[in-house]
């Protein structure tokens, strides 16, 4: 990597407007999700996400590298923890000069010592060190002998011989693996194209992404083969390491469904001997959203055996899945934010159940109050009846146009809210065939004391409408559809009002461009105030406050999230994720502090008593967390003898009695699996 990178672990990731300054925090506060905190939950979305796990950087743990077919690059996550208990630091979704085309694999294919970057038919050497990667130079388009490139959307790059150099893999849009045999040497590559449909290793779905990895631990090499149904063929190598004889096992692997694309990854995450499994995926599947940045089982099995149970579908960021247009209000009227996120047409809720000073965000659910808009799902929360709670404007989507504007009154209290659908077309007659989908937000922008609203379209019209009534009984006056000349032809749609200067007016951060495929018109622009309260006088100031990060769909929500008087901000992305600005203006001492080292969430605790045992023991654990459980006793050849509990337990103290009658005297072990967690004894029984 080039030591601009280098730096970039070490400077603050930054966006200037003049007076104002933000800087990246990718784990700013911690999310749970089931039971699982991402490693940087504010790190952004993934698209079609192919997850590779290499050590890169020669220390002795697995890094994460994450491949897609979005406009940004390969990302790059470093492990900064261990080979046992790995800990992911976010650093860059544009890894030097790999351009995106679906996934990454990394292997040594000139035989110097470090591994190069094979991705879409090119190959990318390692021009820097073993502990050290760099991929800036310009890659070497791959052909095969009759001079066709390399057609590889999807590829596994093994020696699949043992013949001591690399073939490759290339799964097909038609549901077929390419197998490409390398019949140079391992410092000089040609590849032959041998078979378009290797060993019959055929799979439906119009999409295939092979894995290739030893999974029952005899000396060959099985076969995994992600579909674009989202679910996982397996292939078990019956041949040998030099000559493999695939046969087809089952198309549902441990009843795997990622929804769409499923991308499978192997390796052994937590040091214990055997193969843990990641799975990609795309956020569409026939229609409905996908959440999750990259699915994570964790074999509870052995290498000869797995098993493997989901632990999470966001292992490293948080993601919804879809565009995600964040709100931060104090929905429960406990002194701190909660956070609104949205999944297709699904208000998500993440409940605060840390502090104003030390937010915790926990997922509660995805349907929050059942709101349902059908198409979109744009929320804003505004007390717009000075009631003392929070009422709900929706904009949601329609195809053909015009959507009419949801209105939820809340007639519950600040504590316990209760939205009741007032209105499904708010403010009837303005909004034209083509609005398609609308986002709502509202400000002061008068200073009269009321709050105005403002909506904007797919079709890049800004509609505001001021507010005529008062306080308590509010009255939308049409005025504009192009107001402040904020019209954009690419179709800007979320923006959020916020005295960022500290002069006393409402200046505007506002989205640029709804599409992910043309990073060049993606980002998210801010207009200055340079009027009073009363009276607005909007300049455009940046195209784009944050070019280095090609953010698509951009959904701003600005607040004063730490406290220090001035606005920090959240952004919203086209893939369901979400980043974390801090506001560091002045600051001249900011920098990018590293990731906090977290405890693992399913930590378990397990005591055995009487021991020995004559017959009856008592085993008592505990869980900190909901937790999958499984509690089994295995005589000391490794043979299970009893299984006491399986299935899934909410936190809590347990105590179990085993009956060892039918077992002979002798040394026992009593194992407490859960999801990152193992933990043994050994029960000596006495007749």
């Amino acid at each position: 990597m080039r030591y601009s990178i280098i730096l970039f672990l070490l400077l603050p990731l930054t966006a200037f407007a003049q007076d104002f300054q933000f800087q990246l925090d990718p784990d700013a506060f911690p999310v749970t999700i089931n039971n699982w905190q991402p490693y940087q939950p504010w790190a952004g979305g993934m698209d079609n996400s192919k997850p590779e796990l290499c050590d890169l950087d020669n220390d002795g743990d697995l890094d994460f590298f994450i491949g897609g077919t979005s406009y940004f690059n390969i990302g790059y996550f470093k492990n900064i923890g261990s080979a046992n208990n790995p800990e992911f630091q976010y650093i860059t979704y544009q890894v030097d000069s790999l351009y995106p085309f679906m996934d990454v694999d990394f292997a040594d294919m000139n035989n110097d010592g470090k591994k190069d970057a094979v991705l879409g038919g090119f190959c990318y050497f390692n021009l820097g060190t073993t502990s050290q990667f760099n991929f800036c130079g310009d890659p070497d388009t791959l052909f095969d002998t009759a001079g066709n490139r390399l057609l590889c959307p999807c590829s596994a790059v093994v020696d699949i011989d043992l013949d001591g150099d690399y073939d490759i893999f290339a799964g097909q849009t038609n549901g077929y693996v390419r197998y490409y045999r390398n019949i140079g040497t391992s410092t000089n590559y040609s590849f032959q194209l041998i078979s378009s449909n290797w060993l019959n290793t055929i799979v439906s779905g119009e999409y295939a992404d092979p894995c290739f990895a030893d999974l029952d631990s005899d000396g060959d090499l099985d076969l995994l083969v992600g579909t674009g149904d989202g679910t996982i063929y397996y292939y078990r190598n019956d041949g040998t390491p030099q000559l493999p004889q695939m046969t087809y096992v089952t198309d549902h692997y441990f009843g795997i469904d990622v929804g769409a694309d499923a991308s499978p990854e192997l390796a052994d995450i937590d040091g214990d001997g055997d193969l843990d499994l990641f799975v990609g995926r795309s956020h569409w599947a026939n229609g409905a959203v996908s959440s999750g940045d990259v699915y994570f089982y964790l074999n509870t099995g052995t290498a000869q055996i797995p098993n493997f149970h989901l632990v999470t579908t966001n292992y490293l960021t948080w993601n919804c899945g879809d565009i995600n247009k964040p709100v931060l209000v104090d929905i429960d009227a406990d002194g701190d934010p909660d956070l609104f996120g949205t999944r297709g047409y699904e208000l998500v809720l993440y409940r605060n159940q840390g502090t104003l000073a030390n937010p915790h965000f926990v997922w509660e659910t995805d349907n929050f109050a059942n709101i349902n808009t059908l198409g979109a799902c744009n929320p804003w929360f505004c007390d717009i009846d000075a009631d003392g709670d929070y009422d709900l404007f929706v904009g949601p989507g329609a195809i053909p146009g015009p959507p009419g504007l949801y209105f939820f009154r809340n007639q519950g209290t600040p504590q316990i809210s209760n939205f009741v659908l007032e209105s499904t077309n708010l403010v009837p007659g303005h909004f034209t065939q083509g609005s398609v989908c609308l986002n709502p937000c509202t400000a002061d922008i008068d200073a009269d004391g009321d709050q105005d609203l403002f909506v904007r379209d797919n079709e890049g019209y800004c509609y505001f409408f001021r507010n005529v009534g008062t306080p308590t009984n509010f009255q939308f006056q049409f005025v504009s559809n192009n107001w402040q000349n904020l019209y954009d032809p690419l179709g800007a749609q979320a923006m959020c009002f916020y005295d960022i200067d500290g002069d006393g007016d409402l200046d505007l951060f506002v989205s640029h461009h709804a599409f992910y495929n043309q990073p060049w018109d993606a980002g998210l622009r801010f207009y200055r105030n340079i009027g009073t309260p009363q009276n607005a006088n909007l300049v455009l100031e940046s195209e784009d406050i944050f070019p280095e990060f090609l953010i698509a769909s951009t959904a701003p929500y600005l607040l004063d999230m730490d406290q220090d008087g001035d606005g920090d901000l959240f952004v919203g992305d086209h893939f369901g994720g979400l980043r974390y600005f801090k506001n560091v203006t002045g600051d001249t001492t900011a920098v990018l502090q590293p990731t906090k080292m977290r405890p693992r969430p399913n930590r378990a605790t397990l005591t055995i008593g009487p021991n020995p045992s004559n017959p009856i023991t008592a085993i008592s654990y505990q869980l900190s967390a909901v937790s999958l459980v499984n509690l089994s006793v295995y005589d000391i050849a490794g043979r299970k003898v009893a299984q006491l509990v399986n299935g899934r337990q909410n936190p809590g103290d347990y105590s179990i009695s085993w009956n060892a009658t039918g077992n002979a005297s002798g040394v026992y072990l009593v194992r407490l699996t859960t999801p990152g967690e193992e933990v043994t004894q050994k029960v000596v029984v006495l007749k």
